[in-house]
C-alpha cells in the first residue's frame, strides 16, 4: 500500500484556486485600465501567492510522478499536468513580482499547453474518471488557452483578456466541481482504511 494516497481532490481544489486567480490577475492586467503604481503593487501580492501556489503544484505533481499513488494510467493523466500547472504559476508569479516582460512567458505556457489538451482527448477518449466530459472539457478549455495566451501581448490584448476571463472561470468552476465532488467519493473510498502501523 502507498503512503501517499488520493492526492487528486486537493490537486483538482489547487487547480481551481489557481485558475479563478490567474482570471482575476488577467482582468487586472489586461482587461481594465488601473493606476500603475496601484497595479505594481497588487502584482507583488498575486506574485508572491502564485509562487506559494506553484511549489505546492510542484510538489504534488513530483509526489505523483514518483510514487504514482492513483490506480493504472490515472497517474498520467490526473498528476502529470498538476507539474506543468505548477511550472506555469511559478513563472507567472516570478514575472510579477520581478515586474518582468511576459511575452517569452507565455510562448512557453502555449508550449507547455499542448500535451494538455492531448490529455483532456485521452480522458474522453478513454472515458476516464467517473465525469469524463467535464475533465475533459476542463483540460481542453486551459489547454486552449494557454495556447492562446501569447496574444495578450498583442494589440487587441483586451478583447483576448475577456475570453482568457471565461476560459479560466469556467475551468476554475469545473476544477472545483470535479474536486469537491472527489473529496465526498474518495473519502467514501477510504472510511474503513487503516494504516499498517495501527
Amino acid at each position: 500500500m502507498a503512503y501517499f494516497i488520493d492526492i487528486l481532490d486537493i490537486q483538482l481544489d489547487l487547480l481551481g484556486a489557481g485558475l479563478l486567480l490567474l482570471a482575476s490577475w488577467v482582468f487586472l492586467n489586461f482587461s481594465i485600465s488601473y493606476d500603475k503604481q496601484k497595479l505594481s503593487e497588487m502584482n507583488m501580492d498575486y506574485g508572491y501567492f502564485l509562487v506559494f501556489l506553484g511549489i505546492f503544484a510542484l510538489i504534488f505533481g513530483f509526489l505523483g510522478m514518483f510514487a504514482w499513488p492513483l490506480p493504472s494510467s490515472y497517474n498520467l493523466i490526473l498528476v502529470d499536468p498538476n507539474v506543468l500547472h505548477g511550472i506555469v504559476l511559478l513563472a507567472l508569479g516570478f514575472a510579477s513580482l520581478n515586474k518582468a516582460p511576459l511575452f517569452g512567458i507565455l510562448l512557453g505556457i502555449a508550449f507547455i499547453s499542448i500535451p494538455i489538451i492531448v490529455y483532456g482527448d485521452v480522458i474522453l477518449h478513454f472515458s476516464l474518471t467517473s465525469s469524463p466530459t467535464a475533465a475533459a472539457a476542463l483540460y481542453i478549455l486551459i489547454g486552449i488557452y494557454g495556447i492562446l495566451s501569447p496574444l495578450l501581448q498583442t494589440k487587441a490584448k483586451r478583447y483576448w483578456s475577456f475570453t482568457a476571463l471565461i476560459s479560466f472561470v469556467l475551468s476554475g468552476i469545473l476544477s472545483y466541481y470535479i474536486g469537491l465532488e472527489a473529496i465526498f467519493e474518495h473519502t467514501a473510498g477510504w472510511m474503513k482504511y487503516t494504516p499498517w502501523y495501527g
